[in-house]
């Protein structure tokens, strides 16, 4: 490929790179207290515009949060490639703006599963494997008010944080944070649903933990496995896989996310209808009943 096209496609990505910059500066300033330089302000909004972003400054707070937490999550995580392209494939990250990003985008899960079933309308006991700064537990505690919630991670990095949350949240009599991996949780009949993020587990992990999965659900219980959709772009699937690779994840094709909760033994496995926008696609197993 001749340097003339490559140096093409490097000025086509940087343009990507800094809108996305530019709209994180544009929700930062939002946030902040401090106003930015008017013609910086009046460029950041010219940026946003372009892309067809507008009004940002109506979204509820929360959302903006969240948004601001994606966009610094990407573009720390994008520099850890550049500066650590030799790092072996694992979840290392301690900077806060990628453990917050991946919380914050996390927040819109429990929603989701609560409209993937009737059965995950009301939930009186969830588990949340990888539940890194405790942001999505915080949202099931929101979304099923009755509901107590065992979170579990082995980052301690991440567990710092999440305590911090649970507190914060005033939600530290719901919600139970624990070090611990997937593949070493002993519970047993004690949870209505359990969220597994595959993005963030090899495939051979995912398969070793479903009969300690099955056992620490409740009969007639369900088991939701998390995975992004498929993308139509190339360029998009193979970021999505360098992503989850260096993570330590894997991206677990829906045909396979099936059959695990099939040999697992679970019933009514399927995938439910997407809502929204967001890559996210869950795959549901029920446990069976007891006897």
């Amino acid at each position: 490929m001749a340097f003339e096209d490559v140096i093409g496609k490097v000025m086509t990505w940087a343009t990507a790179t800094e809108a996305l910059a530019a709209l994180g500066a544009e929700l930062s300033l939002q946030q902040s207290d401090a106003a930015g330089p008017p013609e910086i302000v009046s460029a950041l909004q010219a940026v946003s515009a372009a892309g067809g972003i507008t009004d940002l400054d109506q979204l509820p707070p929360p959302q903006r949060a969240m948004l601001l937490g994606l966009v610094r999550m990407y573009l720390h995580q994008a520099l850890d490639v550049v500066e650590h392209p030799d790092r072996t494939p694992g979840w290392a990250f301690t900077e806060p703006a990628i453990l917050d990003g991946w919380g914050r985008g996390s927040m819109m899960v429990p929603p989701l599963i609560a409209a993937s079933h009737p059965d995950l309308a009301d939930v009186g006991s969830f588990l949340d494997v990888g539940t890194g700064v405790g942001l999505l537990a915080v949202a099931a505690a929101n979304v099923w008010p009755r509901a107590s919630i065992v979170g579990i991670d082995p980052w301690e990095a991440s567990l710092d944080r999440a305590r911090s949350n649970v507190a914060q949240a005033g939600l530290d009599d719901r919600i139970t944070l624990r070090r611990e991996e997937l593949q070493s949780i002993d519970d047993t009949d004690a949870y209505d649903c359990a969220w597994v993020p595959t993005f963030f587990l090899t495939e051979a992990a995912i398969e070793e933990a479903m009969p300690a999965l099955l056992r620490a659900v409740r009969p007639r219980g369900w088991i939701v496995l998390g995975r992004f959709r498929t993308p139509a772009d190339p360029l998009v699937a193979a970021i999505d896989n360098l992503r989850c690779t260096r993570g330590g994840g894997c991206v677990l094709e829906v045909k396979r996310a099936l059959e695990l909760l099939e040999h697992a033994g679970c019933t009514d496995v399927h995938v439910a209808p997407p809502t929204g926008p967001a890559p996210l696609e869950l795959v549901l197993g029920q446990v069976p009943a007891a006897g």
